[in-house]
C-alpha cells in the first residue's frame, strides 16, 4: 500500500495534487501530534503496518526512515522529500526549544509568521486554515521529533533493507546539499520551480518523479 506521510504543520490534504495523479490505491496518514493525533508513536507505527511503500515529506520522510530501519520486513520501499536523515549540535537543539517555546507563549498566529518567514519557505504560500493545530502539542512535537532529538541516520544509510529515493527542490540550498550526499548511495530527483515543500510548490512534476521511482 502506498502510504503518504506529510511533514510538521501538515495536513493529509497536502497530497491531494499528488494523490489525483496516481492509479495505484493510496492513503494518507497525520502525524503523531496532528490534527488532534497523540504523540503515541507506537500507536501510529501499528496504523502504517506492513507491506507499505512509504512516502515521506520533511519530518514524515524523516519518521518513515526510522520506521523501515525498526521494522525492515514491512516496508517496501521508501520515497523521501525534502527530509532529513539526522542534525546533531548544541544549536539545532537550542532553535527547536525556540520555535517550543514560541508556540507556548505566543500561539499558533505568530508561530506561522514566524516559521513560513524561513528561508526554507520563500515564495511558497500556505493555506492557514488548514493548519490550525493544538499548539502546546506541537511544542511538543517538536521536542521529540525534529532531527537533533532523534537518532542520527547519516551513519546508518547502508542499513536499510528497502530500496530507497530522495526528491528535492531545484531553490532548496540545504536538501540541495543533502541530496548530494545522499546520491552516492541513493537515486537522488531535483524538482524544478520549488524549494522544500516540492509536493505543493510544483505538484505535477513531483507526482511525474515519484511515479517514476515506485
Amino acid at each position: 500500500m502506498l502510504t503518504f506521510l506529510h511533514g510538521f504543520l501538515g495536513v493529509v490534504e497536502d497530497w491531494e495534487e499528488i494523490t489525483r495523479r496516481l492509479s495505484c490505491p493510496y492513503r494518507c496518514l497525520s502525524l503523531p501530534g496532528h490534527r488532534g493525533r497523540s504523540l503515541d508513536l507506537q500507536a501510529f507505527e501499528e496504523e502504517i503496518g506492513s507491506g507499505v511503500t512509504l512516502v515521506g515529506y520533511s519530518m514524515g520522510g524523516r519518521l518513515a526512515m526510522h520506521y523501515a530501519l525498526k521494522y525492515p520486513k514491512r516496508v517496501n520501499k521508501l520515497i523521501l522529500l525534502s527530509a532529513n536523515p539526522g542534525e546533531e549540535g548544541a544549536a539545532r537543539l537550542a532553535s527547536d526549544e525556540k520555535w517550543a517555546c514560541l508556540l507556548e507563549k505566543e500561539g499558533m498566529e505568530r508561530f506561522l509568521d514566524a516559521w513560513y518567514a524561513q528561508p526554507l519557505f520563500k515564495g511558497f504560500q500556505v493555506d492557514r486554515t488548514q493548519r490550525r493545530h493544538d499548539p502546546l502539542m506541537l511544542a511538543q512535537v517538536i521536542r521529540t521529533f525534529s532531527p537533533a532529538r532523534l537518532p542520527n541516520l547519516w551513519p546508518k544509510l547502508k542499513d536499510f533493507a528497502c530500496p530507497l529515493a530522495f526528491l528535492f527542490g531545484e531553490n532548496d540550498i540545504k536538501y540541495r546539499l543533502i541530496g548530494k550526499k545522499l546520491q552516492e548511495q541513493f537515486p537522488v530527483t531535483w524538482i524544478p520551480n520549488s524549494g522544500h515543500a516540492i509536493h505543493i510548490e510544483n505538484p505535477k512534476q513531483c507526482a511525474k518523479h515519484l511515479m517514476e521511482a515506485l
